[in-house]
């Protein structure tokens, strides 16, 4: 249905109706307090519409209501306590609004709620300890508010709890050790926060996360990034044998990354950049067959990659591991990540030769080596792009700040047609400028910059009517630019 227009009073009058469904609309105004008058009204959804104004404290006389959503309107004001009387209403949703105010501990005694979502509005103040009296509570949604204070160690009384979300707020100071009880727990999320310590089972942990997260047996999602976490990771998250997501990026952590994380059998993906790790990357993550993402840039990891990480993670898309100290060759058995997408791996101290085998990530959009020791092949060609003339889902190659040496080939302009960035600056690439570059028609950053570029700069070049920065300096060009280009 496509209604507009508002809801009107007069559907007051239906007293025999139990179901109200107006969701997936365009109804403006705002929503009568004559629903209230609805005694037999079981169900009312009201979701995504374009509806505003205030929550009508006279929906509380629907006794028996068991599942309210007005969630993506633009409600404002506060959440009513008398909301509190509804003690048979199991789902309240009222996420994606503009309400503000505090969350009402009335809420408390709403005895049979399953799930509560009040995300993604402008809630200020505490979580109420009053929540932790929902004991059938499943679902807790409160992300992207402006809370604050402490986590209420009441909440861990939650024992059906399984999903907990609490991300994107401004929370402090400490987990309670009474959430590492929750036997039911499948998503915690709490990144985005300003928590610095973790507290779980009997210990007081400052800083560092406990081992006693590995007692959430059942947990498949635990999002702890972008905090302040520091101490190292604890092996013990090995037992989390549900786990598909561990996201620990953004922190302070430092030490190993623990070699038991390769028991985590569902592990789909493993964010962990933008830490303090340290030591090399463990072999048995390539256990990890199920990894679709893995991201461990900006640490301080060295030793080699993984030289059968193609071969044993052949369902990664996505593989980050730019901004370390990672040395020796990129691996061959690359070429068998048939599904990888993003391949970065700048900044760090990586040798040897492209291998030809890249030609085979026929997905690949997103290619960045820059900053390496890499080196041509022992004739000098640089043959490896040649090989990415397979890839044509090419948008962004950087292999900027290398060792390679030789001359461009004609292929060049047989890569992708949605390439947009191509950056070979800073290398020993000599030669004329093939004219081939000027099929690159929807290129929009060309860098061949500091190299070892002779001649003068084709003609053709004027047919890249896309391109907004070229960089040609510190090469041995002679002859006048273009009058096309100039």
């Amino acid at each position: 249905m496509n209604l507009q227009g508002i809801i009107f009073p007069l559907l007051g009058n239906l007293s025999s109706l139990q179901t109200l469904d107006l969701s997936n609309n365009a109804l403006a105004g705002t929503i009568p307090p004559q629903l209230g008058e609805l005694p037999r009204l079981q169900v009312l959804w009201l979701y995504r519409n374009q509806l505003k104004g205030t929550f009508p404290p006279t929906l509380s006389a629907c006794r028996g209501l068991y599942d309210m959503d007005l969630s993506y309107n633009q409600l404002r004001g506060s959440i009513p306590p008398e909301l509190s009387r509804l003690t048979s209403l199991k789902y309240l949703e009222l996420g994606v609004n503009n309400l503000t105010g505090t969350i009402p501990r009335a809420l408390g005694n709403m005895s049979s709620l399953v799930g509560l979502y009040l995300s993604e509005n402008d809630l200020t103040g505490t979580i109420p300890p009053e929540l932790g009296l929902l004991l059938q509570l499943k679902e807790l949604s409160l992300y992207m508010n402006q809370l604050s204070g402490l986590i209420p160690p009441q909440l861990g009384q939650l024992h059906r709890l399984q999903v907990l979300w609490l991300n994107d707020n401004q929370i402090q100071g400490t987990l309670p050790p009474e959430l590492g009880a929750l036997p039911q727990l499948k998503e915690l999320s709490l990144y985005m926060n300003q928590l610095s310590d973790l507290e779980l089972g009997n210990n007081s942990l400052h800083g560092s996360i406990p081992p006693e997260l590995g007692m959430l047996t059942k947990l498949q999602v635990l999002y702890l990034y972008t905090n302040n976490l520091e101490g190292t990771i604890p092996r013990s998250l090995r037992n989390l044998s549900a786990l598909t997501d561990l996201e620990l990026a953004r922190n302070n952590l430092a030490g190993t990354i623990p070699p038991e994380l390769g028991m985590l059998a569902h592990l789909q993906t493993l964010y962990m950049f933008e830490n303090h790790l340290s030591g090399s990357i463990p072999s048995s993550l390539t256990n990890l067959s199920k990894l679709n993402e893995l991201a461990l840039s900006n640490n301080q990891l060295s030793g080699n990659i993984l030289w059968d990480i193609g071969t044993k993670l052949s369902n990664l898309q996505y593989l980050s591991l730019w901004a370390n100290q990672l040395s020796g060759n990129i691996p061959k058995s690359i070429g068998n990540c048939s599904r990888l997408k993003v391949f970065l791996l700048s900044q760090n101290w990586l040798s040897g030769m492209v291998p030809m085998e890249i030609g085979k990530l026929r997905h690949l959009t997103l290619l960045k080596l820059s900053q390496n020791q890499l080196v041509s092949t022992s004739r000098n060609t640089l043959a490896f792009l040649n090989a990415l003339t397979n890839c044509s889902h090419l948008k962004t190659i950087a292999v900027s700040e290398n060792r390679l040496a030789g001359v461009l080939p004609p292929s060049i302009g047989q890569l992708s047609s949605n390439l947009f960035h191509l950056n070979l600056s800073e290398n020993m690439i000599g030669g004329t400028i093939t004219q081939e570059i000027a099929n690159l028609t929807n290129i929009t950053y060309l860098d061949l910059g500091h190299n070892l570029f002779r001649g003068t700069i084709p003609s053709e070049i004027k047919r890249l009517r896309m391109l907004e920065r070229l960089h040609l300096n510190g090469n041995k060009l002679d002859g006048s630019i273009p009058s096309e280009i100039g």
